[in-house]
């Protein structure tokens, strides 16, 4: 097992073992790809967007070679606002990855790699295995970044039942474009799927067709289990916008009763202030009092109708 960095540190990394070559590229410039493209031995055709992201995912093939370039969804990283794009290219001899941002699950594969090669011992291995199990290993990774949204659904249905309805309303919209994102990036990978048998069939024979069953496996699972966590995040959403219009409703309701009541109390109070000559009771030595006492009989009669009619 050999490894070099080529170039410009962490551009461009080598992972060699016996005659399979990995060659990762990371934000490539002209140069580079043409030298990647010469040793490489890739078809002319499959360079023409290797230096830069395209907006789609899609499946090349001829003999002896395959390409195909898929957008892989960010869940927990911020300071990028768009997928990450990787182009798988495959040779009989060589398996080159084209990325623009330093992506963890395939530095964890370069780790894993080199392990296994330490410990093969002798046995064999083809490009189109080692590009096939790099997919394999990047669907694994998808597992754990649904987990985490997964985590974050269920710490927010916690909060939703301790009575922070208003503060979840935007954690649950932050989880919903994390997950709309991931249904979209994914989305994209179904077209470049189905005709990846057909391209492993056409570059390296019909034997390693049926390898490529797995991936397709894999995206029907992942797929399976957005719908679940959309289904859950919609649920959750209706139980926090139903708990948090109940409260709301609670307290214009109370709000409500207290105009009910206050008014009347408003309108009495008004009247005795009017400067007239004529005013019952005003002027009795009591008159203070009989007025106290009425707007309080006022009140207790409001609150028992409303208690008898259960507002309150």
């Amino acid at each position: 097992m050999q490894r070099a960095t080529l170039l410009t540190k962490y551009m461009i990394e080598r992972y060699s073992y016996k005659k399979l070559t990995w060659i990762d590229v990371c934000s490539p410039s002209a140069e580079e790809i043409r030298e990647v493209i010469e040793e490489a031995n890739i078809p002319t055709e499959f360079a023409g967007d290797l230096t830069a992201m395209v907006p789609h995912s899609k499946t090349y093939h001829k003999k002896g070679a395959l390409k195909i370039t898929l957008d892989f969804p960010i869940v927990r990283r911020t300071d990028i606002n768009h997928p990450h794009e990787v182009k798988f290219l495959a040779t009989k001899t060589h398996l080159v990855t084209v990325r623009f941002e330093e992506i963890e699950a395939m530095h964890r594969f370069g780790k894993e790699f080199e392990v296994r090669c330490m410990l093969q011992n002798g046995t064999t291995t083809t490009t189109h295995r080692l590009f096939l199990a790099m997919l394999d290993f990047m669907y694994d990774a998808l597992y754990l970044k649904l987990d985490y949204i997964e985590s974050r659904l269920k710490d927010a249905e916690t909060e939703i039942f301790n009575e922070r309805e208003k503060e979840m309303v935007t954690e649950i919209s932050h989880i919903s474009r994390r997950l709309i994102t991931f249904r979209q990036t994914l989305g994209s990978h179904e077209n470049a799927l189905f005709g990846l048998k057909e391209a492993v069939s056409g570059a390296f024979g019909t034997k390693h067709q049926k390898h490529a069953d797995n991936l397709e496996h894999h995206y029907r699972n992942l797929t399976s289990r957005v719908k679940a966590l959309t289904s859950m995040l919609e649920d959750l959403r209706d139980t926090n916008m139903g708990l948090l219009t109940t409260k709301q409703n609670e307290v214009m309701k109370t709000f409500t009763i207290l105009a009910f009541i206050t008014f009347p109390l408003t309108l009495f109070t008004s009247m005795f202030g009017m400067n007239t000559v004529t005013t019952p009771i005003v002027g009795h030595p009591l008159d203070f009092w009989f007025i106290l006492g009425i707007m309080m009989f006022v009140s207790v009669f409001f609150f028992v109708y409303f208690k008898y009619k259960k507002w309150i």
